[in-house]
């Protein structure tokens, strides 16, 4: 086998030197990571110089490296065993805990670099060396660490890439791997980047939306319940101190014994409240409890035209990407299937897929199903028999307009909502 030196650093910062043997540069630094070594340049021995560096090999040095190895290892080992007890205490109470994971915004700013450094004609390995050396989040910095030892070794970045779908989402990979396939990966992660802040701003936009909507909800709720708790009993003792035979509204009455029950029997509640809970984790562990569960979130009105909205157009993003790099239908919607884990969604790209195989239009689900907008599906087909990418295209912009409408028809229905939930039961308990 042929001999390797190599030059590394250790978790501590130390740098190492020394001689390794090894199947190939890809074993070496694989070995090198399993020994908490951090290769920094490792060159192919010549055999003329083989006998002679080993006759130089300095073992008390050898020796001090392995003590220091060795203690890290025993190090990492502590670490990871605190993590593990913390973790499994977490899953315990049914908590998925990650740490250190990093944000959309620091996959944002790591998509970024890589498109200038790419831009910049240097190749991947260079690229990515230089983005674990300015990556500042421990966990990112780890996995860019993993992809470049797997590059090195003749994999492909977006095969490195999908072995952490926890931070790469299935688009974003698919961005990557058409970009490779195509030999234009610059414009790919271009492309990934414009997809992200386009997805970071539309949570932004949603999140401003909702929240303080809901906050509001929950707050007029406890309002009303503390009303109840504590301004009806003052109302009845006015009535009572000025001699007014009158008593309070039956309506809130019931509402003020109902309440006054919750309290004294919270602990029923919360027993209840639990075991629906577990009621509904076990259905939604079953195939037909998920796949109904996902047809609900896509069919309530408002909000699920908004989340079938956004699912649709990450959808058609997916399908233009494939087509726009030489991808038949049939390829794309199979491709096209990673950008969501809706199964109803999923069931009807499958039945497109069937339908194409079996020669028929794989639009016909998603317009039995009213999966897509009218003025969507008469675009598709005028795109079938002309040109399918630029239609596309249109029918992904439009969608797009289609979440900007989805999402001020929710700014305009929730005040409504919240005054059906809240504001009719108080007039009720106060007339």
């Amino acid at each position: 086998m042929p001999e390797y030196k190599y030059r590394g650093m250790l978790r501590n910062g130390k740098i190492v030197r020394g001689i390794m043997v090894a199947k190939n540069r890809h074993s070496l630094l694989k070995s090198l990571k399993d020994s908490r070594i951090q290769p920094i340049e490792v060159k192919a021995m010549r055999e003329k110089l083989i006998s002679e560096s080993k006759k130089k090999v300095d073992h008390s040095k050898l020796q001090k490296i392995q003590r220091d190895l060795e203690k890290q290892r025993i190090s990492d080992i502590k670490k990871k065993a605190e993590l593990k007890a913390k973790q499994s205490t977490a899953s315990k109470l049914g908590i998925d805990i990650t740490f250190d994971m990093p944000k959309p915004r620091d996959i944002l700013v790591m998509t970024n670099s890589l498109y200038v450094l790419k831009k910049a004609k240097f190749n991947n390995v260079t690229a990515l060396e230089s983005l674990y050396n300015s990556t500042k989040n421990k966990r990112l910095k780890e996995t860019i660490e993993n992809i470049l030892i797997g590059v090195e070794g003749g994999a492909a970045i977006h095969e490195m890439m999908a072995q952490y779908p926890k931070i790469f989402p299935p688009l974003y990979i698919n961005f990557i791997k058409v970009g490779e396939n195509s030999g234009s990966l610059d414009m790919a992660l271009l492309n990934a980047r414009d997809f992200m802040e386009s997805e970071m701003n539309l949570k932004k936009q949603i999140k401003g939306i909702l929240l303080p909507k809901v906050l509001m909800f929950i707050g007029i709720w406890i309002a009303m319940i503390a009303a109840l708790l504590y301004g009806a009993p003052l109302i009845q003792d006015v009535y009572d101190m000025f001699g007014v035979e009158k008593e309070l509204p039956a309506a809130t009455m019931w509402a003020l014994n109902f309440s006054k029950a919750l309290i004294k029997y919270w602990y029923v509640v919360v027993l209840l409240i639990t075991a629906i809970y577990g009621v509904f984790k076990a259905y939604l562990s079953t195939s037909i409890g998920r796949y109904e569960w996902d047809k609900i979130k896509i069919k309530t009105p408002i909000i699920g035209t908004l989340n079938l909205n956004i699912i649709t157009s990450k959808f058609f993003k997916a399908m233009l990407l494939n087509l726009r790099n030489g991808q038949r239908i049939q390829e794309s919607l199979e491709s096209a299937k990673a950008v969501t884990t809706n199964y109803y969604f999923l069931s009807l790209i499958e039945t497109g897929k069937n339908q194409l195989q079996a020669g028929g239009s794989w639009i016909e689900p998603f317009e039995a199903d009213n999966a897509f907008p009218v003025m969507a599906i008469e675009m598709l087909k005028i795109g079938m028999q002309s040109d399918l990418v630029e239609m596309m295209d249109k029918v992904e912009e439009y969608i797009r307009q289609e979440i900007d409408e989805s999402i001020q028809k929710t700014i305009k229905v929730l005040p409504e909502v919240t005054y059906v939930f809240v504001g009719k039961p108080i007039r009720t308990m106060t007339s």
